[in-house]
């Protein structure tokens, strides 16, 4: 087992890059539980506690990434770049901890550390070591630790009860319980003390007590906080940039995107909600780019091609959305149920030729009937209404009335007027606003029509600019309206 070159150089040496190893911009490091080897079952608790206490007070460091895990296979599938492996014992009146910390790519120990004393003393002690401007722990109180540690929240503020952290977990543990009522009101508790320690834990209080009361701009105001202190958190990055998108800043959505890649380069879902991002921000080339790149990581090769396909269809570069959508369908015909075939068929037809787009339609409606698809012959229909043939539409669902009467009525119902969409400003609003983009179609599409009619024609018009996807979410029932109805919004509001 290799060992540090002094003692002072510690733990620092593995995160320096001490090693011949590349030093690398971010180092992921996964804490794991520390085994207990003092044969009292009644400190099973530190082994979860005195990473946990490390974790929380060296996140936000520079250059390092901290992440709790279970099991080495947890550390391996967040691609952590070091190991934290600790143990603990009886030492006189106290215990003694010993860290060890792993090369992931090496599978050897490069640094370890010992510390003594109390369990607040002993883990400052080491998250100094790996930063040296580590953050305090929001406790000194060593009850309200063992409370905390043990899940006894209550207690543990009520020793302490400005413990952020402890108020925090009591909180999380009651929102995952599905007792949000409860959950907000304990948020609502600590939150109202002036003095709650940490700065930290009051922004994640505030994260709790927001998502709980759906405050979009609360929620988005405490992740912004939580970012600011914490740079190299992903999952804080990927919230925030989730948030972003909810609120369609697409440039701040991709700023995010792009600093988790910088951090972690090999995270498949960031490039490919990147390229959504960066498409839906009228930046298609930069789209293009990060979605090929995504197409590189492991089975999204398909994948990559019907997002390639979308971002050209939402900017109206139809034939390079059909042909990527064609490429799709030839990988893997069975990916996403044949969906790739009916985008495909949409490119074509908005591409100008409609007999082209039958031909590829009825591939589609073929493929659905031979997969024994009830909804075929429906689909079929929705196309003929979606593409300008209404009486077509009506016909084909009356002959397959027998197969599947509840869902004919009802779009029968629709495509007669006896069921509307959606009209009404504020409700579309609503809607909208909650659909995630790039699946907004239908209500973006009904919210522009709204928007237009009282007379909001520049809002109604900044609302078309991205064409709706096909089955974009939203009612199913209502998606052959989507298109006949962006069209002539278009064409009113004089929009090429």
């Amino acid at each position: 087992m290799s060992r540090p070159r002094t003692a002072a150089c510690a733990l620092l040496l593995a995160l320096a890059a001490c090693s011949t190893t590349p030093r690398r911009s971010v180092e992921r490091l996964a804490l794991l539980p520390f085994e207990n080897l003092t044969g009292d079952a009644s400190l099973d608790w530190i082994a979860s506690a005195a990473p946990s206490i490390v974790a929380a007070e060296i996140t936000g460091a520079a250059n390092i990434l901290t992440v709790r895990v279970e099991t080495v296979r947890d550390a391996y599938l967040n691609r952590a770049t070091r190991f934290v492996h600790g143990y603990f014992t009886h030492r006189g009146a106290g215990l003694h901890f010993q860290i060890e910390i792993e090369d992931s790519a090496r599978h050897k120990m490069v640094a370890a550390q010992a510390a003594d004393g109390n369990l607040l003393f002993a883990m400052n002690d080491v998250a100094r070591k790996f930063a040296p401007g580590a953050r305090p722990f929001s406790t000194a109180n060593q009850d309200a630790v063992a409370a905390w540690g043990r899940g006894e929240f209550a207690r543990a503020v009520t020793l302490d009860p400005d413990f952020g952290t402890a108020w925090m977990y009591w909180a999380e543990q009651l929102a995952g319980s599905g007792k949000q009522a409860e959950a907000g009101a304990v948020a609502a508790r600590a939150l109202s003390r002036p003095s709650l320690r940490t700065p930290a834990d009051r922004a994640q209080l505030e994260l709790i007590s927001a998502t709980i009361d759906k405050n979009v701009a609360g929620r988005n105001a405490a992740l912004t906080a939580l970012v600011g202190m914490s740079p190299n958190d992903l999952s804080l990055l990927s919230a925030l940039a989730e948030t972003e998108t909810l609120a369609r800043r697409f440039s701040a959505s991709a700023g995010l995107y792009r600093r988790i890649l910088d951090i972690d380069p090999g995270n498949a879902v960031a490039l490919n909600s990147l390229g959504y991002a960066e498409a839906n921000a009228g930046h298609l080339d930069a789209a293009a780019k990060a979605l090929e790149q995504y197409g590189k990581s492991l089975d999204q090769s398909t994948n990559s091609l019907d997002s390639l396909g979308e971002v050209y269809f939402m900017n109206g570069h139809f034939a390079e959305a059909e042909r990527y959508f064609q490429q799709a369908y030839r990988r893997d015909p069975r990916f996403l149920a044949g969906s790739t075939l009916m985008k495909a068929a949409y490119a074509h037809w908005l591409g100008g030729d409609l007999a082209g787009a039958d031909a590829i339609f009825q591939r589609y409606r073929d493929d659905r009937m031979n997969q024994k698809d009830a909804t075929a012959i429906w689909r079929e229909a929705t196309w003929l209404y979606a593409t300008g043939r209404r009486e077509q539409a009506i016909a084909k669902l009356m002959e397959a009335s027998g197969d599947q009467p509840p869902l004919v009525q009802r779009q029968l119902a629709v495509w007669r007027g006896e069921i509307q969409a959606p009209q009404d400003l504020s409700t579309l609003k609503k809607l909208y606003d909650a659909a995630v983009p790039p699946n907004d179609g239908e209500f973006r599409t009904f919210y522009a029509a709204a928007l237009a009619a009282a007379g909001n024609k520049s809002e109604a018009s900044a609302l078309l600019q991205r064409w709706p996807l096909p089955d974009s979410g939203g009612d199913p029932l209502f998606q052959s309206l989507v298109y006949p109805e962006f069209m002539e919004l278009r064409r009113a509001l004089g929009i090429k």
